[in-house]
This record gives C-alpha cells, sequence and structure tokens, in this order.
C-alpha cells in the first residue's frame, strides 16, 4: 500500500503513541482507526457511526464488531 507522510505536533504524537499503547495496537493502525471513524462523521454525519463517540473498538479488525464500521479507503 502506497504511503505518505504527515507532521505532526510532538505532543500529538505522545497523545497519539498514548492511546494506541492502551488499545495494544501500533500509532498507524490506531491513527487510521480515528482517521476512518472521521470520515464517517464527514461523509455520512447522520450514521451510527457519527452518532456516538469514537470507540477503538469499532475499527478493530481483532474483534467481530470492528469489522462493521465504514473504512473509507
Amino acid at each position: 500500500m502506497p504511503t505518505k507522510t504527515v507532521t505532526l505536533d510532538s505532543a500529538a504524537v505522545a497523545l497519539l503513541d498514548e492511546m494506541a499503547k492502551y488499545e495494544g495496537v501500533s500509532r498507524r493502525i490506531y491513527l487510521e482507526a480515528l482517521l476512518h471513524y472521521a470520515g464517517s462523521c464527514h461523509k455520512r454525519p447522520g450514521s451510527w457511526e457519527a452518532a456516538r463517540s469514537f470507540e477503538f473498538a469499532s475499527y478493530d479488525d481483532r474483534t467481530e464488531n470492528g469489522r462493521y464500521a465504514d473504512r473509507w479507503y
């Protein structure tokens, strides 16, 4: 899969690392889950995803629930 580089504030990266560590996943996996959630909020504001707070489990492919959330790429 082609990749690009994004520059983030070091405090944002530290927070991202903390959240990813809590869920037991890499920074990339957690950030991509957040981006899928943001995509649902942006592209489908009335969706079940956009109507509730972000929950990593909804995007976690290791769980059955994680297979139902929208993927935007």
